[in-house]
């Protein structure tokens, strides 16, 4: 009967605990808060520029900050009068310095986004050399990294006698082994630009 007298009072107090307080043997005991506060993220997102017509867009990472990763948005996008595309993604790559990122249409008008973190947080940027026609480049990451995003920048790119893109980027990703990141374009040269931690 004691046993149960007991179990009945510690129940009850631990469900008085939970709403704020607990009262036993006529004092009162103050339940500390455990509910923390939400997180403050250290990530910003930075919108480049709205280029002109086959001009870059950077996006530049706030001073303090690098870039952890980033793309970009078409604002415009050639298309032939048959209303197919014939424009390219020729440049969609971090800076070299690892301070943003930057885009580039072979005509339209682009902006380029970046994910920005403090700089203690951000990653190495490596950049390739240059490929050979059709060939890899390849951004080797410092031993001890891995690569955890990447681009490109075109050092080439192909276009017919009506100045529509022929070319196009078909390889960009990290090394199967993940020691670098990797490009490729289907007719022309490339750089491969890595960001390593």
């Amino acid at each position: 009967m004691l046993q149960r007298k007991k179990y009945r009072l510690t129940a009850g107090a631990t469900a008085t605990a939970l709403a704020g307080a607990a009262v036993i043997g006529g004092v009162t005991f103050a339940q500390a808060s455990t509910k923390a506060a939400a997180p403050v993220s250290p990530v910003q997102i930075v919108v480049g520029p709205e280029s002109e017509p086959g001009q870059p867009s950077n996006a530049q990472c706030p001073d303090g900050m690098g870039v952890l990763n980033g793309g970009f948005q078409s604002v415009t996008f050639s298309r032939s009068g048959g209303g197919d595309p014939y424009d390219g993604v020729t440049v969609n790559a971090p800076f070299k310095n690892g301070k943003g990122w930057v885009a580039l249409l072979m005509t339209g008008k682009v902006r380029a986004r970046a994910v920005c973190v403090p700089e203690a947080q951000a990653p190495q940027a490596v950049v390739g050399t240059v490929g050979d026609e059709a060939g890899d480049s390849v951004a080797r990451c410092p031993e001890g990294t891995k690569a955890i995003a990447g681009g490109y920048v075109r050092e080439t790119w192909y276009r017919n006698g009506y100045g529509e893109s022929t070319d196009d980027i078909i390889a960009n990703a990290p090394t199967q082994d993940g020691s670098g990141w990797y490009a490729r374009q289907f007719h022309g040269k490339t750089v491969a630009r890595a960001l390593c931690s």
